[in-house]
């Protein structure tokens, strides 16, 4: 399982999973498209290089995931795959990654996104997975 929505009353919350942190990262950014758009749907014909710096896995997660919806709002796509090229640890996380969608249709779309919070947000190994819980303003 990639990932799971959680019962939320106003919100939309929900787990992502993942062997690596990198993986998680990734199935946590497929969930956010998934409320955003109908991703089945989505031809990834473009693509939008990210570079995010943070102080911590927590940072990174919710500074990513801005990132990602921003670059969506702005360039007017629909993302339906995100993946990590590389994270850098050398007192600060460097993350490099690459964001695959197509022009937003509408039809295609789903709900808004306004913000992601750091509301309930979690980042934690568990065994032999990462879990990363995080909460999207709707």
């Amino acid at each position: 399982m990639k990932y799971k929505f959680l019962e939320h009353t106003a919100d939309v919350l929900f787990e992502a999973y993942g062997k690596t942190f990198e993986e998680a990262l990734e199935n946590a950014a497929e969930a956010m498209f998934l409320v955003i758009a109908d991703v089945d749907k989505i031809e990834p014909t473009e693509q939008r290089t990210i570079r995010i710096i943070a102080s911590d896995r927590e940072n990174l997660v919710v500074k990513t995931l801005a990132e990602l919806l921003t670059t969506s709002d702005i360039d007017n796509l629909f993302f339906k795959k995100f993946k990590i090229n590389k994270i850098i640890q050398d007192g600060q996380i460097i993350l490099k990654g690459v964001a695959y969608g197509e022009e937003r249709n509408s039809q295609k779309g789903r709900t808004e996104v306004k913000a992601v919070t750091y509301h309930e947000l979690a980042v934690k190994k568990i065994g032999q997975k990462w879990v990363i819980k995080i909460l999207l303003d709707i």
